[in-house]
């Protein structure tokens, strides 16, 4: 995630004393000495002093608050929400504890209270950017698309010039993990038109109007890099998706060319192997698909479903039935759905 806010909260201490204080004097001076501690880094030493004043009076939530804190800064993330849950029982006021609690959950997993408490606190200071800032990231984590662009377009209203918007390729990223295309492809293009010489952004939207099986599209945006200078890593990643619009668009020699270069300074590429193979079945090279795709699954061990579907239908059309139908099993059981299409067809009396 490129943008992001530090989150201060848990460095701000609650010196506010809680009900029932006993031995006022003494526990004042625990606390104190434990706050000194914290702000020196002597987290062990700030816990113990702490833990001193939580002995001597159970219901001080500044001790079980700050201790909270120390052991967050300890990396003690259930101890701390231990800490701070009961914190918020003695004092429910305190705010900032369901803020921290909020970091706390978050850091030990538990999403869903994570984002039950960043709520509450929001509800209480809705102008503090900070927390919008962490629910926005809060949530992006828990892949909650639609609730991630909500988020983003409220971040962008309220960011002052000293804030950093979340650009548009970023929000076509987050509508595209929405399932929301159209609004993607308007996100990106955008960002193009804001940045039309930035090659990555061109990149990016050759990708996702691959993605969107807008082949010719991504195709013409790929044109952009003819005669440009770029690293040999760049040139491989745009031949790549050239290739693959090829065969979409049923043009199988020409990304049979493609594929048979890049292939040639990147021999142990599987993955790539599997992409030739299958364009060589569209061809009807069945001995040479079946040679590739064999190559592909050993250099892969358990290989990938691909291949082993490949394989399956370069057997079948080259007269070995049984090995066919033991590539399909294969591939089904590795998580490929077209795989039972062909044990249906072809194998369901074997």
């Amino acid at each position: 995630m490129r943008l992001t806010r530090v989150i201060t909260r848990f460095f701000i201490p609650f010196f506010c004393t809680g009900p029932g204080l006993i031995s006022a004097q003494t526990i004042e001076q625990l606390v104190a000495e434990g706050l000194r501690a914290d702000s020196t880094g002597n987290y062990k030493s700030a816990i113990k002093l702490f833990s001193s004043a939580i002995e001597k009076e159970p219901e001080l939530a500044v001790a079980w608050y700050n201790r909270g804190l120390s052991r967050m800064k300890m990396n003690q993330h259930s101890l701390a929400v231990v800490d701070l849950n009961r914190c918020i029982y003695i004092d429910t006021a305190n705010t900032n504890a369901y803020f921290n609690r909020s970091i706390a959950y978050r850091r030990t997993s538990n999403y869903q209270f994570a984002l039950a408490d960043i709520n509450h606190y929001l509800k209480k200071r809705p102008s503090d950017k900070d927390a919008q800032y962490f629910r926005f990231e809060l949530l992006c984590e828990m892949q909650e698309w639609n609730d991630v662009l909500v988020c983003a377009h409220y971040l962008n209203s309220i960011a002052g010039e000293e804030d950093a918007k979340i650009e548009p390729d970023l929000m076509a990223a987050f509508y595209e993990k929405a399932g929301k295309s159209d609004s993607a492809l308007g996100a990106i293009n955008l960002a193009v038109q804001r940045l039309p010489a930035n090659t990555l952004l061109r990149l990016e939207r050759a990708h996702m109007l691959h993605r969107f099986g807008k082949f010719e599209q991504s195709l013409k945006d790929l044109d952009f890099f003819t005669n440009m200078e770029r690293s040999e890593s760049a040139e491989r990643e745009i031949q790549k998706l050239k290739a693959d619009n090829l065969f979409y668009l049923k043009d199988f020699e020409g990304a049979s060319v493609i594929y048979t270069d890049l292939l040639s300074s990147d021999t142990m590429n599987a993955s790539l192997k599997a992409d030739y193979g299958h364009c060589l079945l569209q061809m009807e090279k069945y001995e040479l698909a079946d040679s590739i795709l064999t190559s592909a699954i050993r250099m892969k061990n358990d290989a990938p479903a691909y291949a082993y579907l490949g394989r399956g239908i370069a057997r079948q059309n080259l007269g070995k039935g049984q090995e066919a139908c033991d590539d399909w099993h294969k591939s089904k059981m590795l998580g490929e759905k077209r795989a039972a299409l062909y044990l249906e067809k072809f194998c369901k009396t074997r």
